[in-house]
């Protein structure tokens, strides 16, 4: 599964796959308008019309969607796996999960890497981090085992991205083969399957909602090299994020 979200992400740690969400609730922003002229009959366009877009453009206005969003609350995890012997199946590898609530200047996330563990906060400007041993020990932050430790720089988010940004994990999702091709939709259904990577060897698939912002629904994924999924809820549902009380090393 070819992923720029591994070495984005997980700098060694682990491998990376796919992500997903619901649409927000509230009156519908404006959707897709770039239409070809010869794919615009008479009759209007039964939904956001992001099938008549080529893949470029279809993958724009769902990133787009995505970043204007607001708040938003997201989860899953994706297991690695690894070649066995030769003739045997592949056997599971490191894995990683992740749960995040809120938009990309203010969340609450918790990720969980093989043996590392850690809670983010990120409030007015700054982030809090703490986590377990493993963890502390690869930072050289003993601290970070005793509560949270405040940091006013990304130093330490860095190697987490593009999980703790909503619209830079979508944007990696579907860049992950080059390739986006949007199904045009079956009758009444609600949703959109958007086909990443070429039909003979899809990389995921993401639905994304039929009528309003093209928000991601679902994405799953899967190959030789992982398998995952995540859930993306609550979009545009308000977040209340608190710092941390008496952390136990502070910004100052």
């Amino acid at each position: 599964m070819k992923r720029r979200l591994a070495s984005l992400a997980l700098a060694g740690v682990v491998g990376v796959a796919l992500a997903g969400c619901s649409a927000p609730p509230g009156e519908a922003p404006p959707t897709p308008s770039q239409f070809p002229a010869d794919a615009v009959g008479d009759d209007p366009i039964p939904g956001n019309g992001l099938w008549l877009l080529s893949g470029d453009a279809a993958a724009s206005e769902i990133v787009d969607a995505t970043g204007s969003a607001g708040p938003v609350t997201y989860s899953g995890a994706f297991t690695e796996l690894t070649a066995g012997a030769a003739g045997a199946e592949p056997a599971p590898g490191r894995s990683l999960a992740v749960r995040f609530s809120g938009r990309a200047d203010q969340y609450t996330a918790t990720i969980d890497a093989g043996a590392l563990s850690l809670e983010i906060v990120t409030v007015d400007g700054r982030s809090y981090l703490r986590g377990n041993a493993a963890y502390a020990a690869r930072t050289g932050i003993p601290e970070l085992e005793q509560g949270f430790v405040c940091t006013a720089g990304d130093s330490l988010l860095e190697e987490w991205a593009p999980f703790l940004k909503p619209r830079d994990l979508v944007d990696e999702l579907l860049d992950a083969s080059g390739t986006v091709t949007v199904q045009a939709p079956q009758d009444d259904a609600e949703t959109l399957d958007v086909v990443v990577g070429t039909a003979e060897a899809p990389a995921g698939v993401m639905t994304v909602q039929r009528t309003g912002p093209p928000l991601p629904a679902a994405f799953t994924a899967g190959d030789a090299t992982g398998t995952g999924a995540f859930t993306f809820t609550a979009w545009g549902e308000p977040v209340a994020v608190v710092a941390p009380v008496d952390p136990v090393l502070d910004c100052g």
